[in-house]
């Protein structure tokens, strides 16, 4: 029966995806077989949008079911790709369920991170009299990555690239030379091998370390004041200038193991991805 449902979930995102392709074919008058053919103009976007689909019907139906989620073509590429880069270690990068949160909290595991963050914030208010750290302490849902990832500027930037990119790419007059395979496999050696101007700082839907409480955001406050908090436009100003990046650091250093970071690349200097005592024993 679960099997059953799976197959059905599958192919209900799988029609959504041709009933996308064969409308906007139908809205440019165009026969199916044009999608051999047009190499310029928007519908070239429509040629773009079948491979994606059918590149997105081959991978795991978690990819399949996000990616019909994700508004606009650049933006599903751009997710797409990171996919693709990550798929020998998608199960267990992939962010957990409803009832995988509702198991880890009040876990031993949960209880272990938190008292390493306990750790890191009575250091840092010992060191800065006055200040303190906040954690989000909510696992961050696939749905709510999903939010992030339509709404990000960083990634629209990187999409809008990638989509000029893709269209070029797909426009050349010996892409797929006609055999809807060699397509397939052409744009996705393609998008593994690319690398996204402007770095993204939003990792794409389902792989983000915080949708297994693997990463853990810093905010330093003051009272009810945010002093210094996780926006990429205030690094220069909140956190580097003031100083509190370095002192923010110090703090995990002093008084934890289990922290590695702060990220470099994007960098986010209160961002740190937590190891368990299981993965640090290995």
């Amino acid at each position: 029966m679960a099997s059953r449902a799976a197959d059905a979930g599958e192919g209900a995102v799988r029609r959504a995806w041709c009933m996308f392709a064969v409308s906007a074919l139908v809205g440019l008058s165009l026969p199916a077989s044009a999608l051999d053919t047009v190499q310029t103009g928007p519908a070239a976007t429509i040629v773009l949008d079948d491979h994606i689909a059918q590149l997105a019907a081959r991978q795991d139906s978690r990819v399949t079911e996000a990616l019909a989620s994700i508004e606009g073509t650049g933006r599903r590429l751009l997710a797409l790709r990171s996919y693709l880069r990550s798929r020998d270690h998608l199960a267990e990068r992939w962010s957990w369920t409803q009832e995988q949160i509702h198991a880890f909290e009040g876990s031993a595991e949960h209880r272990d991170l938190q008292a390493e963050i306990d750790r890191v914030r009575e250091a840092f208010s010992r060191d800065n009299p006055g200040f303190e750290l906040w954690v989000n302490p909510q696992v961050r849902s696939l749905d709510r990555q999903i939010e992030s990832w339509n709404g990000n500027e960083s990634v629209g930037a990187a999409a809008a690239k990638l989509l000029t990119d893709a269209l070029e790419f797909v426009g050349r007059a010996d892409f797929g030379a006609g055999q809807a395979e060699r397509a397939h496999h052409a744009l996705e050696s393609f998008l593994v091998a690319y690398r996204p101007v402007p770095t993204p700082t939003v990792a794409a839907p389902g792989l983000s370390p915080h949708g297994q409480m693997r990463a853990v955001d810093f905010q330093i406050h003051q009272g009810d004041r945010i002093i210094a908090g996780p926006r990429t436009a205030t690094i220069d100003t909140d956190w580097d200038e003031t100083g509190w990046s370095s002192r923010l650091d110090a703090a995990v250093r002093d008084a934890s193991r289990h922290f590695i970071g702060p990220l470099s690349t994007p960098r986010e200097p209160w961002h740190y991805t937590y190891s368990p005592e299981s993965v640090a024993a290995q």
